[in-house]
C-alpha cells in the first residue's frame, strides 16, 4: 500500500430531507393570473457499505452507496387561486402546474470538501439516479447562492439534481477511525432560496418567514422562497 494511502469498507447511513417552498402571486383584477403555494420536498433513507479511500491528510473519496427507493421527490401545491377576465368577456381555462411524486434510486458518496482549505475536510454528495424529472410547469424558484462555498441545495426534482452538503470532519478524523467505530454529523439547511446556509448545531425552521398570497395587483409581485431541512449522515468502520 502506497505510504498515505488507506482503504477500508464502511456502511454509510443517510437520512433526512428538505422542503423548498415557493410563494407565487400573479393575481391581477379582470385579467388571467395564477397564485400559488408549492412546496417541493424530498426525502432521503439510504445505509449501504461503501470502500472509502483516504489519500494522505488532504483527499478523502467513497465508492458509491446506491439505495433503490431511497429518495423521494413529492412537488406539492398546499394552495392555488386564479384570476380571470370580467363579464362580459368570457374566462379562459388556465392550466394548473402539473406536478408528481417521484420516487427512485439514491445515491451518496464522501467527497472532498469544494472548499479546499486547511484544515481539510470531507463533504457529502447526495442525488437520485432514476424516477424521472417533474414537469416544467410545477417547479419553484431556483437556489442560487448558497453557504459554505461548494454547497448544493436542490429537492431532487430531475435525476440531475444534486445535494451536496458539508460534513465538517476532517480528512484526518477517517484515518485514526477504529473498526466498529462511528463518525455521525447533523447538518441542517435553511434560509431564503437566494442565500440558504447549510450549517450544524440546532435546527431553526425558517418556512415561516414566507408570507400568502394577498390579493390583486397590476403587475404581480415576486416569488417568495425559503428551504428547510436537515440530514443526518452517520459512517461506521467495518474492518
Amino acid at each position: 500500500m502506497a505510504a498515505g494511502l488507506q482503504i477500508y469498507p464502511a456502511t454509510l447511513h443517510v437520512a433526512g430531507g428538505l422542503t423548498i417552498t415557493t410563494t407565487h402571486d400573479a393575481l391581477v383584477s379582470c385579467s388571467p393570473g395564477q397564485a400559488w403555494t408549492l412546496e417541493e420536498r424530498v426525502d432521503v433513507e439510504l445505509s449501504k457499505r461503501v470502500k472509502i479511500e483516504r489519500n494522505g491528510d488532504k483527499l478523502l473519496n467513497s465508492t458509491d452507496a446506491r439505495q433503490p427507493g431511497g429518495a423521494v421527490n413529492t412537488n406539492e401545491l398546499t394552495a392555488y387561486t386564479e384570476s380571470n377576465y370580467c363579464p362580459p368577456e368570457e374566462p379562459i381555462i388556465l392550466d394548473r402546474p402539473d406536478c408528481a411524486t417521484l420516487k427512485g434510486t439514491a445515491v451518496a458518496k464522501l467527497m472532498p470538501d469544494p472548499r479546499q482549505r486547511k484544515p481539510w475536510r470531507v463533504s457529502i454528495g447526495i442525488g437520485r439516479i432514476t424516477g424521472g424529472n417533474q414537469s416544467l410547469s410545477c417547479l419553484g424558484s431556483p437556489i442560487l447562492a448558497p453557504t459554505p462555498k461548494g454547497t448544493k441545495i436542490d429537492a431532487l426534482q430531475t435525476i440531475y439534481g444534486a445535494i451536496v452538503l458539508p460534513l465538517n470532519l476532517t480528512v484526518n478524523s477517517f484515518r485514526t477511525l477504529g473498526k466498529g467505530r462511528k463518525l455521525i454529523r447533523t447538518v441542517n439547511v435553511g434560509g431564503s432560496c437566494e442565500s440558504p446556509i447549510a450549517y450544524g448545531g440546532s435546527h431553526i425552521s425558517t418556512v415561516a418567514m414566507l408570507g400568502e398570497p394577498d390579493g390583486f395587483s397590476m403587475l404581480g409581485k415576486p416569488d417568495e422562497c425559503a428551504v428547510d431541512g436537515v440530514f443526518n449522515i452517520e459512517v461506521k468502520r467495518q474492518r
